[in-house]
């Protein structure tokens, strides 16, 4: 019953958060694009953090939660919000940008966030985990260039890990995926296209790494099932894609990877013929699949969970080829 509550509380505080945050940016004139008449406000993420934040604090009036735990997830993503705003305003550098990202991720493993494989030494996992960090914290942020894409995505991707969390009774990942899943379905009332706000770096910054950390803070495999261990890759497998594939596009056009451009998957659709809306439902479909393969793979034996992940991988591969045909005028 608390995980309805924090999800209500945080759905209806982003519902009254978001309009605000919308008042603000345009107030200040934070809009993207930059200095443009018909530019949208683009700090709806403060919104998203800020019901999220609310709707998880009022769920420690009904639960206890590991307080070094809390501690590690309001200071780590809080120096990741303030940096997303700063984005935002200032439009930082990338080098800069990671920089931040590396500050918010020290703060995380400062407090114990980091990878336990019983089989490498606490340094590789210091190192994995902060990669891991680094790269789907990254991953959410390029993923958002759609109207409605993101905020979609990210609460596909959260049911996936409440499912998982709650059959292995870990109601602390439990919360604050409740928590994540009503502030972004709140904010999405706004942000479907035609959106009037975007969630801009300040929100996918701070979801990306959100999901990234909870990702692995969930238990999965017992010893007899470590393709188990592939679960939290496979959550985050679309952002992921869609980031390889963005790179492996770019390199092709022999551009530099940090350059804006329109490879992304998504946008390819657009450019073969589906409206924005359609587009988003076709990703969202995937995600939907992905999020099903998920369940099983957290809780089937080695031999169906590998199975599982060579179906993916191929039909991903397939994909790549089909939409990486489409030629996109930059």
């Amino acid at each position: 019953m608390i995980l309805f509550y924090t999800v209500l509380c945080s759905f209806i505080l982003s519902l009254l958060l978001v309009p605000i945050t919308i008042r603000i940016s345009a107030r200040f004139n934070i809009l993207k694009p930059a200095k443009d008449k018909n530019g949208k406000p683009c700090i709806g993420g403060a919104g998203i953090y800020m019901a999220f934040l609310a709707a998880v604090l009022t769920s420690l009036f009904f639960i206890k939660l590991p307080a070094v735990k809390l501690s590690g997830i309001i200071l780590s993503s809080s120096v990741i919000l303030l940096l997303g705003l700063i984005d935002d305003i200032k439009d930082l550098r990338p080098m800069l940008k990671i920089s931040g990202e590396l500050l918010g991720i020290g703060v995380l493993i400062f407090f114990g966030f980091f990878t336990k494989i019983a089989f490498l030494p606490g340094w590789a996992n210091i190192l994995i985990t902060t990669a891991w960090l680094l790269f789907i914290t990254n991953a959410f942020n390029l993923l958002d260039i759609m109207d409605g894409l993101t905020s979609g995505l990210v609460i596909i991707v959260s049911l996936s890990l409440l499912i998982v969390a709650f059959i292995n009774k870990d109601i602390f990942s439990c919360v604050i995926l409740a928590a994540l899943i009503g502030a972004h379905a709140g904010f999405l009332r706004y942000n479907y296209p035609p959106a009037s706000v975007y969630m801009g770096d300040t929100g996918s910054l701070f979801s990306g790494f959100l999901l990234a950390m909870v990702a692995i803070n969930i238990s999965y495999a017992p010893i007899e099932r470590q393709i188990a261990l592939f679960t939290p890759i496979l959550a985050m497998s679309l952002p992921i894609y869609d980031t390889l594939f963005l790179i492996v596009m770019r390199i092709k056009k022999k551009k530099p990877i940090f350059n804006k451009t329109r490879d992304h998957f998504v946008l390819r659709l657009v450019t073969m013929g589906c409206s924005i809306k359609k587009s988003i439902w076709i990703m969202y479909f995937f995600s939907v699949l992905l999020a099903l393969s998920v369940i099983i793979v957290a809780f089937s034996n080695n031999l169906t969970g590998f199975v599982m992940l060579l179906v993916i991988g191929l039909a991903f591969i397939l994909m790549g080829k089909k939409v990486g045909m489409v030629n996109i005028d930059d």
